[in-house]
């Protein structure tokens, strides 16, 4: 891609520092108990390294007022509930920090935990989850280098994750299950793909996430053995959460980027505790494009996206708290070629409202109702002997779904809790394919359909602490998708056993399974002549049993090791019901297949994974991450293979450091790094005699999936520097991913000109260039 500049970009930034004064900022937050969500009184709140304390009100609300810049620690204590300690929190001119703090109540009342309960990121913030979870933080998001601000490629550092290998796609694969398998989940249900450019059906990714990390609360990712609370998932859980905004002032962000042209505002509504926050992007590229400031020759590609976020809170003093909140995003693109002609425009909306009331001291109800719609509409056409521009596809797809959720966490005692809900969806579609039939010399109808089905959920999980060390759940989902009443009934159940202070024993086990995009199930086939059949209407879901033991091992105050091994059989996979061929949904990470489906597929995952990690604190930080792994699959013609994500082995090594600068040590600079190096993707090899013979690509399948492209590895380096002035915070930041250049392989291809075989590559070096204001 060739770039000319015909205006040079000018970059500025003005920072006034006439005032001599230091600029400080206020901390505060709410203790809340974790099973009733009732707010404590009296918790005894300590704040390092001044260690000043101050105790929660009659509200749980606490407060520091003019704090200078820096990190802090909190620590949360009251006896009859376990310690809390929220270690390196970052304070910065722009912006107040406030924080919403659960605690557990201990099943020794009276007696206070002695031991030092961190805010380990390894623990969930769904205590239901046992095993293979982790909660992520905004500043994690933000810190990590490559992650573009983005959940889907920060999780790429963690272990039993990978790329699917295309550096322009967020897409993951989790324990070497195809990426259709991931749940995204938001403010407690599930939503379609929140990602600009996604693949097509049954996409869990794009390149670039809608919800930027800044707009986002503290939120969970599950890999494996989720709670009864999970459904629908075969490989992992995004289980995000909006953040709410400030209910006593008004603050606003404003963003120049690569990715995009950004701004926020957040404040109170009334006195009563109401906010509202929101937040919009625009695609940067598509801004100077129009505008007339860059001039990029990209062969007639043109794209371009914007999306939007907010939350409104509105609590009462007798109802409970009711929150409108909603995410949305579009993007389109244009290809115009010389013998080709393609536009493709997607949308995603959700927007909810949900409410959240006390029962006392026995709970509490969460309910949500949302309403979501989904669409992609694409339309090609090619020069045909050029003379004439004839469509050889247009197709629409579009979904309108209506969700209700709703649970109950009751709290036996100390010592158990239960949560029971349920999830009623109303699945609208709207869906057309028409693609050419050159034989016939027209377009031709695969799929017209304009209806709706449901699909019902239940769940019930409970916990229960045997005693301080012995922790044991046990819970139940069902699902029953109307559309082909196929059903499923699958057991949870987890333990942990802490064997002393410091070393944490689990184990989990569970059955979970995953719908195929509706698209599929609806998909017409010809019989003979314009006789046409729906030959996977009844088709069932993938089923995946998932096993998986873990050792957490505290190595310091602020130092984890985590070792996690599992396996997973997956069965009654989607396959073609030849016995010839050996397709496998597990295979797919999206789009439509007119093969006849059966559910006789089989799928095997097995590994081992590793996580040495250190905590910000002091300054810098770490994670190592390690995997390895296998994955197969067997479809109808009983062989078992390597599935495509059988990547084998894969490893992170990240570190960061921060600098306090200045004579208050009020700004920062900071350098991120991170290696990502895995073993290559499976291919299906060229045959390259027979498609020079043939004059197109033929591939050998006898060997399908056993040579695998070179080892995949990448170097990013992010720096920031942060300026705290009073009233604001300036950060200007550099993420460059691969920045040594390295050219990855990542698909095989053959040339007929040419007649050679030749690599499509990875993206070479990228550049993202930030600047951000927080006021």
């Amino acid at each position: 891609m060739k770039i000319r500049i015909f205006i040079p970009i000018i970059f500025f930034a003005t920072i006034i520092s006439g005032a001599a004064q230091t600029p400080t900022q206020n901390l505060r937050g709410r203790v809340l108990d974790k099973e009733t969500q009732q707010p404590i009184p009296a918790v005894s709140v300590i704040i390092s390294p001044s260690n000043k304390g101050t105790t929660t009100d009659n509200e749980g609300n606490f407060r520091f007022e003019k704090l200078p810049i820096g990190r802090y620690s909190l620590t949360f204590s009251m006896i009859g509930y376990d310690k809390r300690t929220l270690p390196t929190l970052e304070i910065g001119s722009g912006k107040e920090l406030i924080l919403t703090i659960e605690m557990t109540e201990s099943p020794q009342f009276l007696k206070e935990i002695v031991v030092k309960a961190e805010q380990s990121k390894e623990k969930t913030l769904n205590e239901l989850a046992i095993v293979s979870g982790r909660q992520f933080t905004v500043q994690e998001s933000n810190r990590y280098a490559g992650g573009y601000a983005d959940p889907a490629r920060m999780a790429m550092a963690f272990a039993g994750v990978t790329s699917a290998g295309n550096d322009q796609n967020n897409e993951i694969v989790i324990r070497g299950n195809s990426p259709k398998g991931l749940l995204w989940r938001l403010e407690g249900v599930e939503i379609p793909n929140p990602n600009h450019f996604g693949d097509g059906q049954g996409s869990t990714s794009g390149i670039i996430s809608m919800i930027n990390s800044g707009s986002l609360a503290n939120s969970d990712f599950l890999t494996g053995a989720f709670p009864a609370e999970y459904g629908n998932a075969t490989s992992g859980v995004f289980d995000l959460k909006l953040r709410r905004g400030n209910d006593q002032k008004h603050e606003f962000m404003g963003q120049l980027s690569v990715i995009g042209l950004e701004a926020a505002a957040e404040g109170p509504i009334s006195k009563n505790g109401a906010s509202y926050r929101f937040n919009f992007r625009y695609s940067t590229l598509e801004l100077l494009l129009k505008s007339g400031l860059l001039a990029i020759e990209t062969g007639g590609f043109k794209p371009a996206y914007r999306d939007m976020n907010f939350t409104v809170n509105l609590p009462t003093k007798k109802a409970g708290t009711f929150s409108l909140w909603g995410v949305g995003g579009l993007n389109f693109s244009d290809d115009n070629g010389t013998t080709f002609r393609a536009n493709e425009r997607n949308q995603m909306g959700v927007s909810g409202l949900s409410h959240k009331i006390s029962t006392g001291s026995k709970g509490y109800f969460y309910s949500v109702l949302s309403a979501s719609d989904e669409s992609n509409k694409s339309f090609q056409e090619n020069f045909i002997n050029n003379t004439t521009w004839v469509t050889t596809n247009q197709n629409l797809y579009a979904y309108n779904n209506l969700r209700f959720s709703t649970l109950y966490n009751y709290k036996i005692n100390s010592r158990g809790t239960i949560r029971t809900g349920l999830i009623i969806s109303r699945l609208g579609y709207k869906l057309n394919e028409d693609r050419r039939d050159n034989a016939r010399n027209r377009l031709v109808n695969y799929l017209t359909e304009n209806d709706a089905t449901q699909f019902i959920q239940a769940y019930s999980q409970a916990k229960y602490n045997l005693s301080q060390k012995l922790s044991i759940t046990g819970g139940v989902h069902f699902n029953r998708f109307l559309l082909n009443d196929n059903q499923t009934i699958e057991p949870r159940f987890g333990l942990r056993y802490q064997i002393d202070e410091k070393q944490t024993l689990s184990a989990g086990f569970g059955l979970h399974s995953r719908l195929e995009p509706i698209s599929l199930y609806l998909y017409k086939r010809r019989r003979t002549g314009e006789i046409f059949v729906q030959p996977n209407r009844n088709l069932g879901m993938t089923r995946a049993a998932h096993y998986v033991i873990s050792y957490d091992r505290s190595m310091g105050e602020n130092t984890r090791l985590k070792i996690e091994g599992y396996y997973q059989k997956l069965f009654e996979v989607p396959v073609d019901s030849n016995r010839k061929n050996f397709f496998s949904m597990l295979n797919s990470s999206s789009g439509l297949t007119t093969t006849v489906l059966a559910n006789d597929g089989l799928g095997e995952n097995r590994g081992l994974e590793l996580t040495l990690e250190r905590y910000f604190a002091k300054g810098y930080y770490f994670l190592l991450t390690g995997s390895l792994f296998e994955s197969k699959f067997k479809a109808r013609d009983n062989q078992w293979r390597n599935t495509v994500f059988n990547n084998t082995y894969a490893g992170n090594a990240l570190a960061g450091k921060e600098f306090p600068l200045g004579r208050e040590k009020q700004h920062f600079f900071v350098i991120n790094s991170r290696l990502m190096w895995r073993g290559g993707n499976r291919y299906i090899p060229i045959n390259l005699a027979e498609s020079i013979k043939r004059i197109t690509t033929v591939t050998d399948a006898t060997q399908a999936y056993v040579p695998r492209l070179p080892d995949y590895w990448r170097i990013d380096l992010g720096i920031a520097y942060k300026i705290n002035k009073m009233g604001a915070t300036w950060t200007l930041s550099a993420d460059l991913q691969n920045v040594t250049n390295r050219k990855n392989k990542i698909q095989q291809r053959y040339n007929s000109t040419t007649k050679q075989i030749y690599y499509n590559y990875a993206l070479p070096i990228v550049p993202i260039l930030n600047f951000k204001v927080d006021f």
